[in-house]
């Protein structure tokens, strides 16, 4: 297409200003169009860029509401979170902005228990569950341990408890609900198999262009931290995932689109274990566009645009990547990081200085580091391996080791 068909007279807002929405406002930028961000960390990526900055925060929709009515933005576009997709699509259901759902359905999509109450409803594949609010008597009614406690709300695994029996139930939802800002959380049924991301371009309720992602928790028990792209996943169950995501977009009238999904498979079973509306983050995007070379970020921004998503889009043979977002499970003051990763050219996107302080994941992040492997059995045998290749020093241990003796 011709990136430069808009004019500098048409201005959008990116609502979300860190590292992870850089990809999107150049995308925007390279249209020609004005391109205003909001957030509020004055020092994140893209108000360095910005036309224009705005820094509020966008959590807040009412505020978000004043700023785009003030403004008068052609369009509003999510980053790559919950709050920035659910402020963005209760303004844009008030003002007609295109690209989004309507508010009721984006938040069953982004509300666990919401959710799970639509997959029972619709008997689509999905792990069973049972609500709990604050205050109510905690109990697992029918369902079968193990169990996972979840908040409602969270996102990257935040506030997930595992639980093996009853004893242990009323800790864990009291530890979920510290995580939840509207005091609720899911008890689901645990189930057992691998992980795997399914990002699907939907037009006129019909999967158009899909890509499917092995996906790994190394460091976080319930945070992707390890990623590769092609996905070991046979034929069969990418048609079957397709036929189940076709039939949730038709059920809830979806937007055209990302529809992105994760969910667990095992053998010839898989359960949907959540659906988003919003970009993933920590450069999903960018594993996808190295591996296959198709405009993931592109095809994101359009419909928020009033761009159609294609039903052309060539894929070629992928080449074979992996994705490893670096983090650890102890606090530390960050020296250096080295990696030595087996038959694999590396390319880092470092997030953090040196002497800067790496909080415990799922909270933060050292750098995101991509490594393209010479072979599918080289990527899929050293990608759930990624965090045992890095090796991270800290300030205090690389000037507290005793100092080797000089040579003579």
């Amino acid at each position: 297409m011709d990136y430069w068909q808009y004019s500098m007279d048409k201005k959008a807002l990116l609502v979300g200003s860190s590292f992870s929405a850089a990809p999107l406002f150049f995308v925007l930028k390279k249209r020609g169009i004005h391109v205003s961000v909001c957030g509020n960390q004055e020092s994140d990526p893209c108000h360095q860029y910005a036309d224009a900055s705005f820094y509020i925060d966008y959590s807040n929709r009412d505020e978000l509401l004043h700023l785009v009515e003030t403004e008068n933005f052609d369009y509003i576009v999510p980053s790559c979170n919950d709050y920035a997709y659910m402020s963005c699509a209760w303004v844009a259901q008030r003002l007609g902005f295109p690209g989004y759902d309507r508010y009721d359905v984006a938040t069953i999509l982004h509300t666990k228990n919401e959710f799970r109450m639509l997959t029972e409803q619709h008997s689509l594949p999905a792990p069973k569950s049972r609500r709990q609010e604050a205050g109510q008597a905690i109990e697992a009614g029918l369902l079968h341990f193990p169990l996972l406690v979840k908040p409602v709300d969270s996102f990257s695994g935040r506030g997930v408890v595992k639980v093996l029996s009853g004893s242990d139930l009323t800790s864990a939802v009291q530890a979920a609900l510290q995580s939840s800002r509207s005091n609720e959380v899911v008890l689901e049924e645990f189930v057992e198999g691998s992980l795997h991301s399914h990002s699907a371009f939907i037009c006129k309720n019909e999967v158009v262009l899909d890509f499917f992602v092995d996906e790994y928790c190394t460091v976080y028990p319930y945070q992707v931290n390890c990623s590769n792209h092609p996905s070991f996943l046979p034929e069969t169950t990418r048609i079957n995932v397709r036929e189940s995501i076709t039939r949730l977009v038709r059920i809830l009238g979806m937007a055209d689109g990302l529809l992105h999904t994760q969910f667990i498979a095992n053998g010839d079973k898989f359960w949907i274990i959540e659906c988003m509306r919003r970009c993933p983050g920590d450069l999903y995007s960018s594993l996808v566009e190295l591996s296959t070379g198709v405009g993931y970020v592109d095809l994101y921004v359009r419909p928020f645009l009033g761009e159609t998503i294609p039903a052309d889009v060539q894929l070629g043979e992928s080449r074979y990547f992996g994705r490893h977002t670096i983090s650890t499970s102890q606090s530390l003051v960050n020296y250096t990081f080295s990696y030595n990763i087996p038959d694999a050219s590396v390319r880092v996107v470092p997030l953090k200085s040196s002497g800067e302080r790496l909080g415990i994941a799922p909270f933060d992040k050292l750098a995101i580091l991509f490594a393209e492997y010479s072979s599918r059995s080289t990527m899929l045998e050293a990608t759930p391996q990624l965090t045992d290749f890095i090796t991270i020093r800290s300030l205090e241990e690389t000037y507290l080791e005793p100092v080797p003796p000089l040579s003579t």
